[in-house]
């Protein structure tokens, strides 16, 4: 039932196009059609031409026979085109709809999901099932057809002669579909560990430079090594199954070879059926022997199929976590107040993020964020995007629950700068743009401009066209973090999200990109997960967790005088940046002491 629900699923994708499918199911019958005509004008030479010694009925024969072998060639040729066709396309709308529901798929599934297995279902597993339709189907289509028709030809030659051959029918479906039962488990291994060798592969090009850097080289080849023996054994189980495949079915065809002679040959020497009949009953089954031989590799083909269907199937099948609600409302307009109202969050329910977090941030307000590692200052973040959905409570936006929004248009008025800075392999002006492909080179400029970038983006030969490579790997962390900031101010949002938005610049450059923020975040409500003193002395009001709590909430100063876990991060990492910040302040430049290290509270 599980094999006919895949394949009944991927039939409703592969009819997209029926009349396709019609043509390509017409030619694949005049194809069978003229193949089985053979035999037939075989028969009619040795009863008609050969045994009563006719010139005509040979002539007649090999006239049919050319034009036979010339119709056939064209069928063939429409029937190759036809479901190559249809497989391409087929691939094509799977594709597609697997890359737009990944990319519509919730924070919590990528979470989980390894980037290596999804590529390889994207790739191997499509691929596998495209190979079914454009190569296994029509195989297993002109199977089918010949069968019922190497029958009804030979019931037409002989009743018994046909009957022997249906009698044998039972035994290849038993050969089939026991081998093919078999292979199932051994394709689902194989592809399994076809995904576990891409996500070695893909996590040790990734980080090639750790590698290196920690001179890990032979292990990671060892570790690659080990992937690449999973998948050769698993497909030498698949091939060594297979293998039993084709003996068994030549066997059984030798046999129902044997018995046609022997009984067709005690009829003619009877002088009951003539020779060219036995001959034609025995080019039947002769025929059948090169299809029945492709049967092995139908077998296998048919469960690697289903195998990447059902792999493909459980991407699609999966239910975003966060999801529009029917009537979601589209923001028109956003002034940037946000509330949260006794919110509390989860991963799962063996894991607790926040408990009871409630607060309010009034438009144009900047809100910091400190706390230790673990203390949920990033799922704050997270959870105003919708990112990822409250357990309980709820989230407001100027008095809107985030979930009664549309997705796209509430996080089209946010702008958002990560911890984990990525950026695309295009140009420096395209990733400045991305999300704002109308965006003029002017505004891009401006931008740069405020994120401090506009100066190094300048240097370069090709400037703003200059490519970036993988990730943004050819720029340094510094470049690539104010090239991130950029993009975010491009989009001119009303909410801004800085996650950890000056870990990777030096001091001299994050107390200037400070100086372009003040301005940017004026009239705009801030979020900032602070590192550093100045950002801190900046914000409106300070969110102090741990452990999933606000414990504190006040402005610098406040929380400064009041003993706490505010005061203990203060004093421990926050108080050698006080001396630096008025260095800064009152030279313009880094002074020669030693430059304090960055806040390791992120």
């Amino acid at each position: 039932m599980v094999m006919m629900r895949t394949f009944l699923r991927l039939g409703r994708l592969y009819t997209a196009a029926p009349w396709r499918v019609l043509a390509a199911l017409l030619c694949t019958s005049v194809m069978v059609l003229l193949i089985l005509a053979v035999p037939w004008l075989l028969k009619d030479v040795l009863d008609e031409g050969l045994a009563q010694h006719q010139m005509a009925a040979l002539y007649r024969v090999g006239a049919l026979l050319v034009v036979v072998t010339l119709l056939r060639g064209l069928a063939a040729y429409g029937q190759s085109y036809l479901h190559a066709l249809l497989a391409q396309e087929l691939a094509y709308r799977l594709r597609n709809a697997l890359y737009d529901h990944i990319q519509r798929l919730s924070f919590a599934y990528h979470d989980r999901a390894q980037t290596g297995d999804l590529m390889s279902r994207v790739t191997a597993d499509v691929e596998a099932v495209r190979m079914f339709f454009q190569f296994g189907w029509p195989t297993g289509l002109s199977i089918a057809l010949a069968g019922f028709g190497t029958i009804v030809a030979m019931a037409g030659l002989d009743w018994r002669l046909a009957g022997l051959t249906l009698a044998s029918t039972p035994f290849f479906l038993l050969v089939i579909l026991g081998i093919g039962r078999s292979l199932r488990p051994l394709q689902e291994q194989g592809q399994a560990s076809t995904a576990a060798l891409t996500v070695a592969l893909q996590e040790s090009l990734a980080g090639i430079r750790v590698v290196k850097a920690f001179a890990r080289e032979r292990q990671q080849s060892a570790a690659f090594l080990r992937a690449a023996e999973a998948l050769a054994h698993a497909r030498i189980a698949v091939a060594t199954k297979e293998a039993l495949n084709l003996p068994l079915l030549v066997l059984l065809l030798s046999l129902a070879v044997a018995l046609v002679l022997y009984v067709g040959g005690r009829q003619v020497i009877a002088g009951a059926m003539s020779l060219g009949t036995l001959v034609a009953a025995t080019g039947y089954l002769v025929q059948l022997a090169q299809p029945l031989r492709r049967l092995s590799w139908l077998t296998g083909m048919v469960s690697l199929c289903q195998t990447g269907a059902e792999r493909l199937f459980t991407i699609l099948d999966a239910v975003p976590e966060v999801q529009e609600a029917p009537q979601a409302l589209a923001l028109s307009h956003m002034t940037g107040l946000v509330r949260f109202e006794h919110v509390s969050f989860r991963y799962s329910a063996e894991v607790p993020v926040l408990d009871d977090i409630t607060f309010s941030a009034a438009p144009g307000q900047i809100i910091a964020l400190l706390g230790s590692t673990g203390s949920g200052k990033s799922t704050i973040a997270q959870l105003i995007p919708r990112f990822y959905d409250v357990s309980s409570g709820s989230i407001t936006i100027d008095g809107v629950d985030v979930r009664t929004c549309q997705l796209a248009s509430l996080r089209q008025r946010i702008g958002i700068v990560m911890q984990d800075t990525l950026l695309f392999s295009t140009t420096i002006r395209d990733n400045i743009a991305y999300g704002r492909e109308d965006l003029a080179l002017e505004a891009i400029i401006e931008a740069a401009q405020a994120a401090q970038a506009h100066d190094f983006i300048r240097q370069f030969p090709e400037g703003y066209d200059t490519w970036v490579g993988e990730r943004g790997v050819t720029l340094s962390g510094g470049q690539r973090q104010r090239i991130a900031i950029a993009r975010a101010f491009a989009r001119d949002p009303r909410l801004l999200i800085l996650d950890d938005a000056t870990s990777s610049v030096d001091m001299e450059t994050e107390f200037l990109i400070q100086r372009a923020l003040s301005a940017l975040m004026a009239g705009r409500t801030t979020f900032i997960i602070a590192q550093r003193l100045r950002t801190l002395k900046q914000a409106d009001t300070i969110l102090v967790l741990d452990e999933g709590r606000i414990v504190q909430r006040g402005t610098h100063d406040d929380l400064v005088e009041q003993p706490g876990l505010y005061r203990r991060i203060y004093d421990l990492q926050l108080r050698d940046q006080e001396d630096f910040g008025l260095d800064v302040a009152r030279n313009g430049h880094l002074s020669t002491r030693q430059v304090p290290s960055q806040v390791s509270t992120a």
